[in-house]
């Protein structure tokens, strides 16, 4: 089970279903209960429930050099759209929906031929916005940045990582993606800095 006012992301398994109830915020699939909003997990003990409560304060506003912690919604051939769903180091939700594009030339300084092997839809990404006006967009062009976490193309099982690759435990499958250097470690408030400097922001 995961700790008690931890930090959660869609996607991400707070108990099993022997433990714990579906409550706000969670759903069950396959005998396990995820997360279904970004928030703070919570016991509901009276009902036996897991509960993840949206992060609320007075609404976050964008700004540049943030960094973004996205959900993959879309791919195209030259870049990929996500939607923002926590910006590291602050504990507050952010105003309304906001999609961002990462454009092909801000993934990565390597040449990429096939956007599609660096990201899924339904990744989890950390990223950085290099401008918040029009229109956001990020980048994704340092070792902290990349996806943070990935499920199986095949069977939706979250991947692990091998090497410079990923592998489903479940089916085997071997799938590619531009990773963070920190890939699967849950840090959803590193805070990414100009240049190479990475520090998590209290």
């Amino acid at each position: 089970m995961k700790k008690e006012g931890s930090l959660v992301l869609p996607g991400e398994i707070v108990a099993k279903s022997e433990e714990l109830k579906a409550g706000k915020g969670t759903f069950e699939e396959r005998g396990e209960i995820i997360a279904s909003i970004v928030g703070i997990f919570k016991i509901d003990k009276e009902n036996m429930e897991a509960i993840v409560e949206p992060i609320t304060d007075v609404p976050l506003v964008l700004k540049e050099g943030d960094t973004a912690i996205c959900e993959v919604k879309q791919i195209m051939d030259a870049m990929v759209i996500v939607k923002i769903i926590h910006i590291a180091g602050r504990k507050r939700q952010i105003a309304g929906e906001k999609d961002a594009a990462i454009h092909i030339s801000n993934i990565s300084n390597e040449f990429i031929e096939d956007i599609r092997k660096k990201f899924r839809i339904g990744d989890i990404v950390r990223a950085k916005i290099i401008k918040a006006e029009p229109a956001i967009q990020l980048t994704t062009k340092n070792a902290g940045l990349g996806v943070i976490k990935a499920f199986c193309s095949n069977c939706r099982n979250p991947l692990i990582k091998k090497g410079n690759n990923l592998e489903c435990p479940m089916c085997g499958n071997v799938e590619e993606r531009k990773l963070a250097d920190d890939y699967g470690e849950g840090k959803l408030d590193r805070v990414i800095e100009n240049g190479s400097e990475n520090k998590e922001r209290k």
